[in-house]
């Protein structure tokens, strides 16, 4: 039985005062009518309407059913007008977001928030993504934009994008032209993620994989940080290039190869609990996938970079900074 279309039903006839006039409203015909108000009668296991053979006056019965009707009906009319406004999403979205998607990935994200969800009001808190899945199962956040998926049976996690790294350096740092390696580099620090990240740690193996035992791997949780050192010649920087185009067409950075050196993938993703009451989660995942698609594709790495002729400014390195061993 359609409950609500049998209900539409049985209040037009209770006010029309007849089968026909009831059909006549609805569009529909008498017989279609009279089926209906037969299922209703049936689900209640009563007579609605009386007497039998006219069947145009309300039964005691009908008469209790009527109020329940009417109000039923104001409140799907309510919630149609509801839902198809702007503001029906509403409430406080508790959002984790690792720090290099601060500066990619969320300006679009709050933008189609601002534009579809006025009355969503988004609560951001900006750290590692060790720090961040913490959070998320502890209820702390209620979503958490990533490097990686969350290792737990209770989450869901969902692809966002892929920001490819590569190396920058300040164009007055005294490297040399063309591919560079490793020992070259090694005579300044090296500047990357915070060493307690899950990407730093890729980037330890990889650069230990060229048989270094002295490089000096300087860790920041803070991108602007990382590329404000790069800026200032302080040795050259691991990051993702999306980040620092604009430094690259201006001439601030300049983009370097280096020899025998993989980078890790530096794949994000976007995660939250499965639990009844978190749709809010869900639908800004949603949207942020989108996004997170429409960026990748924007920012893929060109596969035939040539590094760039540099100055030949000579610069001493800093002795200052923290030096870990690999």
């Amino acid at each position: 039985m359609n409950d609500l279309k049998c209900l539409e039903t049985f209040v037009w006839v209770a006010r029309l005062g007849g089968f026909r006039a009831a059909a006549a409203q609805l569009n529909t015909t008498q017989p279609s009518i009279s089926a209906r108000i037969d299922q209703l009668e049936s689900h209640f296991g009563t007579v609605l309407f009386g007497p039998p053979q006219r069947r145009t006056a309300l039964t005691r019965e009908g008469t209790v059913l009527l109020e329940y009707a009417e109000r039923m009906l104001s409140i799907m009319t309510e919630a149609r007008a509801v839902v198809s406004r702007a503001d029906a999403v509403r409430g406080v979205l508790r959002l984790g977001v690792a720090e290099t998607l601060v500066h990619s990935l969320m300006p679009r994200l709050i933008a189609v928030i601002n534009a579809n969800y006025p009355e969503l009001v988004v609560d951001m808190v900006v750290d590692t993504t060790n720090v961040l899945s913490e959070q998320l199962l502890r209820g702390q956040i209620d979503l958490s934009m990533q490097v990686g998926p969350l290792a737990d049976p209770r989450a869901v996690n969902q692809r966002l994008c892929h920001l490819p790294l590569g190396w920058v350096v300040s164009p007055e740092l005294p490297i040399g032209d063309g591919p560079l390696t490793l020992a070259r580099l090694a005579q300044w620090p090296i500047i990357s993620f915070s060493h307690s990240s899950p990407l730093a740690e890729e980037i330890k193996r990889a650069l230990a994989g060229e048989g270094r035992e002295q490089v000096r791997l300087w860790g920041s949780a803070s991108l602007t940080i990382m590329i404000r050192m790069a800026l200032d010649g302080m040795g050259s920087c691991i990051l993702p290039l999306a980040l620092v185009r604009e430094e690259i067409e201006r001439g601030r950075l300049r983009r370097v190869e280096v020899e025998g050196v993989s980078l890790p993938p530096n794949g994000f993703q976007v995660a939250y609990l499965r639990k009844p009451n978190n749709f809010l989660a869900a639908l800004v995942a949603r949207h942020a996938c989108q996004i997170g698609k429409t960026l990748e594709e924007r920012t893929q790495p060109d596969r035939n970079f040539r590094s760039p002729r540099s100055k030949n400014t000579i610069r001493q390195p800093g002795a200052n900074g923290l030096q870990i061993n690999l």
